[in-house]
């Protein structure tokens, strides 16, 4: 397996197989590719994306970008996907010890994320070490 930075001629697979994975339960997000697409073009402007490789295929995505905080930088992993057939191969926890081997290189000390209570993923992170912080609660507002 082989992770490297994605590039635009790689966003039209990325966003088909990131709405291929999201429109599976719990998150159910029926979304069209045009919407994926323009987050993922969003994201390569302001974030970064890397995809994990098996013989030139992608395999897994994981898109996350650099915030400041008041206590300093911090990154926000925003999706992090891995093709159903490829899945408890190691390429999830591959692309997340990527982005923290980012993170200790500029010095940053917080990774963080957010995702569906009831996501399988869960465990995977709680197993690379990840703790849910029980002193932040997440909101949001549809707007009409």
């Amino acid at each position: 397996m082989k992770i490297r930075k994605a590039t635009k001629n790689n966003i039209k697979e990325i966003t088909k197989r990131m709405r291929t994975e999201f429109a599976k339960p719990p998150f159910k997000d029926k979304v069209s590719l045009n919407a994926v697409l323009k987050s993922l073009n969003f994201y390569m402007k302001i974030g970064e994306i890397y995809i994990a490789l098996i013989e030139k295929k992608i395999v897994g995505v994981i898109v996350f970008k650099k915030e400041q905080y008041w206590k300093g930088p911090v990154i926000i992993i925003e999706d992090l996907a891995v093709d159903e057939k490829f899945k408890k191969q190691g390429i999830g926890k591959a692309l997340v010890n990527y982005v923290e081997s980012c993170a200790k290189k500029r010095k940053i000390k917080l990774v963080c994320f957010s995702t569906h209570k009831k996501a399988s993923a869960i465990k995977f992170y709680k197993k690379l070490g990840y703790k849910e912080r029980t002193n932040i609660a997440t909101f949001g507002k549809v707007l009409k």
